[in-house]
């Protein structure tokens, strides 16, 4: 705040950040929009762009996308855009060995990076193919009246509030994580995560194995595709562009057809009905689709 300046100090703030001769705030939001396309930014120390951070790894770039973001009205929707129809955004990600040899660390994009979903975009894609996924924006959580609360230091609130509304939405605790997030890498609520890790574990397996939350999406996704049509092959044909983006191949469609057979025959040997039998072995191989790493990864 200037020393002759009156109010807040908001207003000056957001001017010396926003000046041409800051150009910072331009390169330290498009760094963060090139990272979540490619999971790693131009720098790769996104919260330190400092002496102690790493230099980016094609400042031209940087600076040339920097120049067109402000020149663009700071538009973040054009910056996805242009990002997106690069060539660099729609390169394969299949391995090439002399490429590997010579830049094992892909710093000059070669090849697109091969990354997981984020933890909100997979509970997302689940709603998403189970066609249950609600766009609208909800209302409040439904946290109990405060004439009911009594919490303590060693008994504090905790909830898990479900809903079908897209994940950024999904209530989360500063003392303790949200259970689903937690499993996939979730943001830390109490610190500033300039990147997420990505682990692997069994407890991720068996969520797409287990966990009521992809039971129920797994029912209405075979539901769906049950209901479209009733031809197996145009069945597992749909479930793999919904699920995938692209039809299925031959391979997977025999694959698929002796599975649900195998599935089948199983029902039918536990004495379960004729009638009863689609559902659950659709479901079944739909967790099959979900478990999938083509399902969880971006290639």
């Amino acid at each position: 705040m200037p020393a002759d300046g009156k109010g807040s100090g908001r207003l000056q703030l957001a001017e010396w950040l926003s000046s041409p001769k800051n150009p910072l705030t331009a390169r330290v939001m498009v760094n963060r929009i090139w990272q979540h396309h490619f999971g790693e930014g131009l720098v790769r120390s996104p919260n330190n762009f400092g002496k102690q951070g790493r230099p980016p790894t094609h400042p031209e770039l940087l600076d040339y996308l920097a120049d067109r973001f402000v020149a663009d009205g700071w538009s973040v929707k054009a910056m996805h855009k242009m990002i997106l129809l690069s060539r660099s955004y729609q390169l394969s990600s299949v391995e090439d060995a002399v490429d590997r040899a010579l830049d094992p660390n892909n710093e000059d994009l070669w090849r697109y990076d091969r990354r997981r979903l984020d933890a909100e975009a997979i509970r997302d894609s689940l709603l998403a193919v189970s066609g249950t996924l609600d766009r609208t924006m909800p209302g409040s959580h439904p946290f109990p009246p405060t004439n009911t609360w009594n919490f303590t230091q060693h008994a504090p609130f905790q909830a898990v509030y479900e809903t079908k509304h897209r994940s950024v939405y999904l209530m989360t605790q500063r003392q303790c994580r949200q259970p689903y997030l937690a499993l996939f890498d979730g943001a830390d609520a109490n610190a500033s995560t300039a990147e997420r890790s990505t682990t692997t574990v069994p407890t991720q397996a068996l969520f797409f194995l287990n966990d009521p939350f992809v039971h129920d999406q797994a029912n209405k996704f075979a539901a769906r595709i049950l209901a479209a049509t009733a031809d197996d092959g145009a069945r597992i044909g749909l479930a793999h562009r919904i699920a995938y983006g692209r039809p299925a191949t031959l391979d997977e469609t025999h694959a698929a057809e002796a599975y649900l057979r195998k599935y089948v025959q199983g029902l039918k040997e536990a004495g379960v009905s004729a009638e009863k039998q689609a559902a659950p072995a659709w479901a079944s191989y739909a967790r099959v689709l979900f478990a999938a790493n083509e399902f969880i990864y971006i290639d």
